[in-house]
């Protein structure tokens, strides 16, 4: 079992209208810094008009399901380096007053300087004063560090790169004190499928994800979620085995990713709950009974009954 765990800002009052105007006009920066298509890309084109709607007041802020998010194509300071690193970006609503969510793809990083680039980069980002937009900084950051987590690819007699071969299953399960937020929950489903992982979301009071896949693709998938802000999220259970070349699906409990919603029944505010016992049927016809009880504290024939 991984104890690791994380605390969700407490939430406190500001301006959205202020926060996603500091948001176009970091986005319009961004444009004319890399005017290139293949440098910076909006998530979705439509997400800056429906912006504008909502501080246009042509629509209410509760029909703004859109949030900011793109991706900017980083090249280190130095002038010999041909390696790019991809920056991804979403930005929550409240966004500079929170920090945005952020991530780097790079194929030519083995996995442990990956990981530690992607930590070493929220460590600075978790450093920046909040209230200002900072994703100059941020980029400015990558191009001057980046080469640090760069090794040397070995090549073969062909030339050919030689790639590290991922022969680990690895199947996480997760716990988060709620899930309700549109946004977690796309990408909680989204970011599972990017990476082909099998599993399901339960959103609601508590929150339960399982993701089960190559060791490297579960981890990028840990590390993207923990990100965010979260009230409390923990690793209940990890599970790993080297399977070697077999077929991974031989040892999947699940078929593609998908959010399970059991009978949800409401309470206080937006809180919602589901079915445990039907969760417990659900989870003893794929052979993980005893997951009900490392979430929940008790039998799950007692939550079935």
């Amino acid at each position: 079992m991984n104890d690791a765990e994380y605390d969700e800002d407490k939430e406190s009052e500001v301006d959205i209208r202020d926060m996603l105007e500091l948001q176009l006009s970091e986005v319009e920066m961004l444009t004319s810094m890399f005017p290139s298509k293949e440098e910076f890309k909006m998530d979705d084109p439509c997400t800056v008009s429906a912006v504008k709607s909502f501080l246009d007041g042509q629509i209410r802020y509760e029909f703004l399901h859109k949030r900011v998010g793109f991706s900017v194509k980083v090249t280190p300071r130095s002038s010999d380096s041909k390696v790019v690193v991809e920056l991804v970006c979403n930005l929550p609503h409240d966004y500079p007053h929170v920090a945005p969510t952020v991530f780097t793809r790079s194929p030519l990083m083995n996995r442990e300087n990956h990981q530690r680039l992607n930590e070493d980069l929220n460590e600075f980002i978790q450093g920046i004063e909040r209230g200002e937009i900072c994703m100059f900084s941020v980029i400015e950051w990558i191009q001057e560090n980046v080469d640090q987590y760069l090794v040397t690819v070995e090549k073969k007699k062909d030339s050919s790169p030689i790639k590290e071969v991922d022969t680990v299953f690895t199947r996480l399960w997760i716990y988060s004190h709620h899930i309700y937020s549109k946004f977690k929950r796309r990408d909680i489903i989204d970011w599972a499928q990017e990476l082909k992982l099998t599993g399901f979301s339960l959103p609601g009071k508590p929150g339960v994800i399982c993701v089960e896949g190559y060791s490297r693709s579960v981890d990028e998938y840990w590390q993207r979620l923990r990100r965010q802000n979260w009230k409390r999220l923990v690793i209940k259970e990890k599970e790993e085995q080297d399977i070697g070349d077999e077929d991974m699906k031989k040892y999947n409990k699940f078929d593609g990713f998908e959010e399970k919603v059991f009978d949800a029944r409401g309470g206080k505010g937006r809180e919602y709950h589901m079915d445990l016992g039907k969760l417990f049927e659900f989870l003893e016809k794929r052979d993980c009974r005893h997951i009900f009880s490392l979430y929940f504290g008790v039998d799950g024939k007692m939550a079935a009954d």
